[in-house]
């Protein structure tokens, strides 16, 4: 049963769209990423235009953070101070991204360039995320060990003291990885908390008390400026693909929710490499496989 899309201008089996939306719930639940790092990926390869798959994506993101940033608020587990700078790098990196997005959209080439960025991204991420899993294995044999030492991040200059995660850094350590971030959101529609949450930790130093909601935080409002940069500038959100994802990702969460608590962390985040190798390998293999027309004639 096909459905069209009026945004992509594509008609797509309304069960393949289905599914997609339950298995990006349901591996966003199991494994506590947000939706926007397999989604855009998976829609792509489901036959969506590159561009209308990035755009679409943030609004699912904005979806997903806006619910767990509320919950945290109402436990005041959030540094308002922290994520006010973060936000405003990932303004500016969101525009940078946005308008990127639009350059690259306009040489006909966004596919080539986000599969190839992609494949790359999560690849690295595959490989990071093995080699935590192995690490904290060994070190688990080993004993206790440090989460954060100070690095040359401390030594930047225009520090201020962040009361509420109890740190005093340079406002442009936060500034940088929030312009990182907001750049990735607009670019390619993942919401950036795989990376976020780590960098806070690790780099920054932050307390895990206030990491997490702080992230949502701004994932929320940087997705939400993405939404309408993307509206105003590119056009390229299909409301109508964006609501189906987000009603069938919610069953996909609330299924996985059922079956988590049976599975080891240690085995899940293994099974999350390995699967994320897996979505990469597919890109690859979409962009070096010979194309079923390799000649295309169209009206100018």
């Amino acid at each position: 049963m096909s459905f069209y899309l009026p945004i992509a201008e594509i008609s797509i089996n309304i069960y393949l769209l289905l599914s997609l939306g339950l298995s990006i719930g349901f591996l966003s639940g199991l494994f506590g990423i947000g939706g926007g790092f397999i989604a855009s990926p998976l829609l792509i390869l489901a036959g969506v235009p590159a561009s209308i798959a990035v755009g679409t994506t943030t609004i699912q993101v904005f979806a997903s953070s806006s619910t767990g940033a509320l919950s945290h608020l109402q436990k005041k587990n959030v540094d308002f101070q922290m994520g006010s700078i973060l936000i405003i790098g990932g303004f500016i990196g969101t525009l940078c991204g946005v308008f990127a997005l639009k350059q690259i959209n306009d040489t006909g080439l966004i596919e080539n360039y986000l599969y190839i960025f992609y494949a790359i991204l999560l690849s690295l991420t595959a490989l990071f995320i093995l080699y935590e899993a192995a690490r904290e294995n060994f070190k688990k044999k080993r004993g206790k060990f440090k989460l954060h030492e100070h690095s040359w991040i401390h030594g930047l200059p225009l520090k201020i003291k962040f009361r509420k995660s109890k740190l005093y850094i340079s406002i442009f350590a936060p500034l940088i990885i929030g312009f990182f971030i907001g750049m990735l959101t607009g670019f390619t529609g993942i919401g950036g908390g795989f990376i976020l949450v780590p960098c806070m930790i690790y780099i920054l130093g932050m307390t895990t008390v206030s990491v997490i909601g702080t992230s949502l935080l701004n994932i929320t409002v940087v997705s939400l400026i993405s939404v309408i940069l993307q509206v105003l500038v590119n056009q390229n959100i299909d409301f109508i693909l964006a609501i189906i994802l987000i009603i069938s990702s919610s069953f996909g969460a609330a299924l996985s929710s059922r079956i988590l608590d049976k599975i080891k962390q240690d085995v899940l985040k293994v099974a999350f490499g390995f699967l994320i190798l897996i979505i990469a390998s597919f890109l690859i293999y979409e962009l070096l496989r010979t194309p079923v027309y390799i000649y295309k004639l169209g009206i100018l």
